[in-house]
């Protein structure tokens, strides 16, 4: 399984593209507080989430969902969207992609680690942010900054 921290979140793969031939990803995202990935559009992906534990907040569009444990978002192609842990604590979150290449973006951006406290995520400095816009673009991903 890979595991990886992206953007001050921690990403564990729990079924890949591979192991699906090509269908869907699962991922079991922790989130932490007041943190989420920039306001972005995928031109290929359809993802939802399944909040597995704490308050997230997702704008999606011209709207905005809170969802707490136990509720599901579904997000299709073609939407500027994202999450936002809006909790005191980590979150988490089941998040389905499909179809799965988005999660070599992931590996791209992402740095691997064994385990969550194996290591601490780095800080999110103006680099890492041009690498992910730049990464992003070759993934038909568009992020709004």
């Amino acid at each position: 399984m890979k595991n990886l921290w992206i953007l001050g979140d921690f990403y564990a793969i729990k079924i890949s593209g591979d192991e699906t031939q090509g269908r869907y990803s699962v991922w079991e995202v922790e989130a932490a507080p007041d943190n989420g990935p920039p306001l972005h559009k995928h031109s290929m992906e359809d993802e939802a989430f399944y909040v597995l534990e704490g308050d997230f907040s997702f704008p999606y569009g011209s709207k905005e969902t809170k969802a707490g444990k136990g509720q599901f978002m579904y997000v299709p192609r073609g939407e500027f969207h994202t999450y936002k842990n809006i909790g005191s604590s980590f979150g988490k979150l089941l998040l389905i992609v499909t179809p799965p290449r988005f999660e070599k973006f992931f590996e791209e951006i992402g740095i691997p680690v064994d385990n969550k406290s194996s290591f601490q995520p780095p800080p999110i400095t103006p680099a890492v942010i041009e690498n992910v816009v730049k990464t992003a673009a070759k993934y038909g991903l568009e992020i709004k900054i």
